[in-house]
């Protein structure tokens, strides 16, 4: 027996196809009403992301570590950038960075202790240092001035400050210690500096340097400070400069001295 199958039969079934398969309401239905097994679509995607989460955790590491490695390598820049190639020392520019934030530590201290903090500033310059660069070549001059830096750095406390502000000329930063402990402090330094010398080619070369000592304290403004500091090394170089002999005046051509007698 056959079944005669109309075209509304047709568009009915159609109607009842999902993607092309014949489509079980009843199947659908129950499938609704049961939970996604693991092996389901909806079950993998969560897979995925568990998957996932380790990659993820790795590659931040990975970034984090990245990171570190750039800041070091900017604060190993910076570093060169305050640093005197020749002697290890702070330069200028790191001489001049360090000097604010000591005024502004002895500004918050003195705050806090009323009037109390600061230090002193010490700026040196070597005597007589072109004679050795002239007499036994900048190589010479180079390795005296490294051994300066060494002495200055051993004759100071850790929490001091050593500078090569340029040329034959250093600074030092005495934190924490008042006028006239400064001035002592300096002039034993100039003391034992005095006692000491730079081999070089069988030959000893001294270990001279004129100070100039200026006391600093939260309300003073780095430069005001080294100006005076400079100004007093100057005058105390100026002091230490040999004077030459006294020349007698030239006397006009035929001019015969005459000598004071004396009466009986």
């Amino acid at each position: 027996m056959s079944a005669v199958v109309t075209t509304q039969d047709l568009e009915a079934i159609a109607a009842d196809r999902h993607d092309g398969l014949p489509f079980d309401r009843g199947n659908h239905d129950r499938l609704l009403r049961t939970p996604p097994l693991r092996g389901s679509r909806i079950a993998h995607s969560a897979a995925i992301v568990t998957v996932e989460a380790p990659a993820l955790e790795s590659q931040l590491a990975e970034a984090r570590a990245t990171i570190a490695e750039q800041r070091d390598r900017i604060a190993y820049l910076e570093s060169l950038s305050m640093t005197d190639e020749l002697t290890g020392l702070l330069n200028r520019r790191g001489f001049f960075s360090h000097f604010r934030r000591e005024i502004a530590a002895a500004r918050r201290q003195g705050a806090k202790e009323h009037g109390k903090g600061g230090g002193v500033l010490v700026i040196i310059d070597l005597d007589s240092f072109k004679r050795i660069n002239d007499t036994h070549g900048h190589i010479a001059g180079d390795a005296y001035l490294r051994q300066v830096a060494q002495l200055l750095v051993g004759s100071v406390r850790e929490e001091d400050v050593v500078a090569r502000l340029g040329g034959d000329e250093f600074a030092l930063l005495l934190t924490n210690t008042g006028a006239d402990c400064g001035d002592v402090r300096v002039r034993q330094i100039a003391a034992a500096a005095g006692q000491c010398c730079v081999r070089w080619n069988n030959t000893d070369l001294p270990v001279r340097f004129s100070f100039g000592v200026q006391s600093y304290g939260g309300d003073d403004r780095e430069e005001d400070v080294i100006r005076l500091a400079d100004s007093r090394m100057y005058s105390n170089k100026a002091g230490r400069r040999p004077h030459p002999a006294g020349r007698k005046t030239a006397q006009p051509p035929g001019h015969r001295s005459v000598k004071a007698r004396t009466t009986a």
